[in-house]
């Protein structure tokens, strides 16, 4: 059998048990107006009924998961709630958002200094550069495993209104398309750094509006110099580990680039709340995101993460993140800034 078929046979076997043993209790008119709600809310239609059948049946049990998490009230930081990904189920939703090319990090005994190291100049107890006019709005990456792209554009736009006064939304599409040759795989994932090995060499980067996002790699590479708006002077990549080395970039240079691990299941439905997950990994990088600023909600430090999953997913495309948790996620395992 293909391995297509063998997924698909997976997935109804899922929903079946599931409908068998949970019909009675989330199969109510209530649940089926609700999901009729939810598609018209998210355009989703399907090519069949037995289709639609499947995508219910994981949209339920999604729904269930939700409810079961935020009923622990008192025991997590974060709530959990439905949005355009409900019919995916958790191993989809891997396959389509979290890949990103692995990159080993060593760290050596220069690095292990730099995590031991603290600085005496006081930082501020909170920075969002979003306020300031520093950050583009949330992007959506598509099917396509070009966050990598965002991350890297996201920093370059926010040192290039630094440096101009003038917000310009840079051009994914011109990294996907142009920069293979530096070690970035396209739509098929990649790294920051290469993107900004990538511009140096070339002498810039285009705006999104010479250089339109197609969530899809281009034949070949179109970039036209004399649409560049900015490139890239240098680049640094933050000592590893160091929570401390992130923060204090965040709040003196600017939105800072990083990976972390968002294979988990509750990083799908995120609502609100600062994310902490004690499963998190913090060298499993399968994503890539844009530190934007950092503050503390309640007692409890957090990160102002900037995602590439939409404006309906998190807190309107964004999601809060422990800071001073042991690295949770890896995101302080390697952020990377770059100044133009």
């Amino acid at each position: 059998m293909s391995r297509p078929r063998y997924l698909m046979m997976q997935l109804y076997l899922f929903v079946a048990c599931f409908l068998i043993t949970n019909c009675t209790s989330l199969t109510t008119p209530s649940a089926n107006q609700d999901w009729e709600t939810w598609k018209n809310l998210n355009g989703k239609t399907y090519s069949s009924k037995k289709t639609e059948a499947l995508r219910k049946g994981i949209w339920l049990e999604n729904l269930r998961r939700i409810k079961e998490h935020n009923d622990k009230e008192g025991t997590l930081t974060y709530t959990m709630g439905m949005n355009g990904f409900g019919d995916l189920t958790p191993q989809e939703f891997a396959r389509l958002f979290n890949t990103h090319k692995r990159k080993e990090v060593l760290v050596n005994n220069q690095t292990q200094e730099g995590m031991k190291a603290r600085h005496s100049q006081h930082l501020p107890e909170s920075v969002d550069w979003r306020t300031s006019g520093h950050v583009t709005p949330p992007k959506y990456q598509g099917q396509c495993y070009s966050c990598w792209a965002f991350s890297a554009t996201g920093v370059l736009e926010g040192q290039l209104f630094k440096k101009t006064g003038k917000l310009t939304v840079l051009s994914e599409q011109n990294l996907i398309d142009c920069s293979r040759g530096h070690g970035t795989f396209g739509c098929n994932g990649g790294w920051s750094s290469s993107a900004f090995d990538y511009i140096i060499e070339n002498g810039g980067i285009e705006a999104e509006s010479t250089y339109a996002y197609t969530a899809k790699d281009g034949e070949s590479c179109k970039y036209n110099a004399s649409e560049s708006v900015t490139s890239v002077s240098s680049y640094k990549i933050l000592p590893y580990g160091d929570e401390e080395a992130l923060t204090r970039a965040v709040a003196e240079i600017g939105p800072v680039a990083v990976v972390i691990d968002a294979g988990l299941p509750s990083w799908q439905f995120y609502s609100s709340g600062v994310f902490y997950d004690a499963n998190c990994q913090t060298n499993a990088f399968n994503h890539a995101v844009l530190v934007v600023g950092y503050g503390v909600q309640a007692g409890t430090k957090y990160y102002i993460v900037k995602n590439s999953w939409g404006q309906n997913w998190g807190q309107s495309g964004y999601i809060l993140m422990a800071r001073g948790r042991t690295n949770n996620c890896g995101i302080a395992s390697f952020p990377i800034y770059a100044l133009v």
